[in-house]
């Protein structure tokens, strides 16, 4: 069973490991921009700066928007934003999430295995949330790379053209993307963001096929 090992440490072990963090993240600013310094190339330190801080971020936004309520597990590897104007916005994962919780001494065709399951055992709890209202009036928002066009129809949710706000995003994340794909496949991944995709549908369309979220995990299950 996948675990978030994160959630699992001591307050020391927590703090020791934001120290090394920090520390690391300094270090490498420092070194590539005194590389950069000497190679005249110095205006460049900011933006390696901001492209650093896109891949280092996950590992504070994460826990303290789980700490503050602005975020919320709903299994290892799908996190909602709290609920506005009823709409719940889904992702899959982070690069926080995928350091803590893959298992890295099995194949990446595992991993990318139990990121799917992870995902469908998120969806059904988010189900087992709301299936007892006779209607939630809420709309989903689904950002991942891991669950395609042709599940996501099955489910009640319709894939959305990318705007302009949200290709920025993804572009100014692509290092992070980077390391997050790296990760899962255990070699060095570029991301390929046409996969990268959004779906949107009614949660209680979701609900409706609660059966065959069912079947497709217990699929999956199975093939563990």
């Amino acid at each position: 069973m996948m675990e978030h090992s994160f959630y699992l440490f001591s307050r020391r072990q927590k703090i020791m490991f934001y120290l090394k963090l920090v520390s690391l993240f300094i270090l490498i600013n420092v070194f590539i921009g005194a590389l950069l310094f000497f190679c005249g190339l110095s205006g460049f330190s900011l933006l390696f700066l901001a492209i650093s801080l896109t891949v280092f971020a996950p590992f504070v936004d994460v826990p303290s928007g789980m700490k503050n309520g602005s975020l919320l597990y709903y299994s290892p590897l799908l996190i909602a934003e709290k609920m506005k104007n009823n709409q719940l916005v889904l992702h899959s994962g982070s690069l926080f999430d995928y350091y803590f919780a893959l298992d890295f001494t099995s194949t990446a065709q595992e991993r990318k295995r139990r990121v799917f399951i992870a995902n469908i055992k998120g969806l059904l709890a988010l189900i087992a949330q709301y299936e007892q209202q006779n209607s939630t009036n809420i709309r989903i928002k689904v950002t991942s790379y891991i669950i395609n066009p042709r599940t996501a129809n099955k489910l009640g949710l319709q894939r959305q053209k990318t705007d302009f706000i949200q290709l920025f995003i993804l572009y100014f994340n692509f290092v992070n993307l980077t390391c997050a794909m790296s990760l899962l496949k255990g070699k060095f991944t570029l991301p390929n963001l046409k996969q990268v995709y959004t779906f949107e549908g009614e949660l209680d369309v979701l609900i409706a096929n609660k059966a065959y979220l069912q079947g497709l995990q217990k699929r999956l299950l199975k093939t563990a």
